[in-house]
């Protein structure tokens, strides 16, 4: 009856180790293998998700320079447009200085005119 035994723990133990132990060893390497092919998969999404951030990232830091750049010259045209409206606001106010000028002199030259010149007759009557 051993002897049966030993030959049953023989068989069933060559069958483990040519059958169940490669068997078990090839489901352990696959599991390993698909493991590994998700990690590369989940890497390389991880990847193109960093090149679209860092080319959104390099879009935004151009159109912030550009919009810098903007605003800087918005900037300077409104400098521009204040000294412009400095510069005709003094030639508005010297115009009707001169004009105020020139009608004072306009009066006085009235004043002053004489129809006939270098007479004692003189039209109006004045000093001058």
């Amino acid at each position: 009856m051993m002897e049966e035994l030993d030959k049953l723990f023989n068989i069933t133990g060559g069958i483990v180790t040519t059958i169940l132990l490669p068997l078990f060893g090839v489901f352990m390497f696959y599991d390993s293998k698909k493991r590994k092919a998700v990690a590369e998969a989940r890497k390389a999404e991880a990847d193109n998700i960093t090149a679209y951030a860092a080319e959104w990232k390099k879009c935004y830091e151009e159109e912030r320079t550009v919009e810098a750049e903007l605003n800087t010259k918005i900037d300077k045209l409104y400098k521009e447009k204040e000294e412009d409206r400095q510069r005709i606001h003094e030639l508005i106010k010297k115009n009707t200085a001169l004009e105020i000028e020139k009608t004072k002199l306009e009066a006085e030259m009235e004043v002053k005119r004489c129809d006939v010149r270098k007479c004692g007759r003189r039209k109006p009557p004045s000093d001058y």
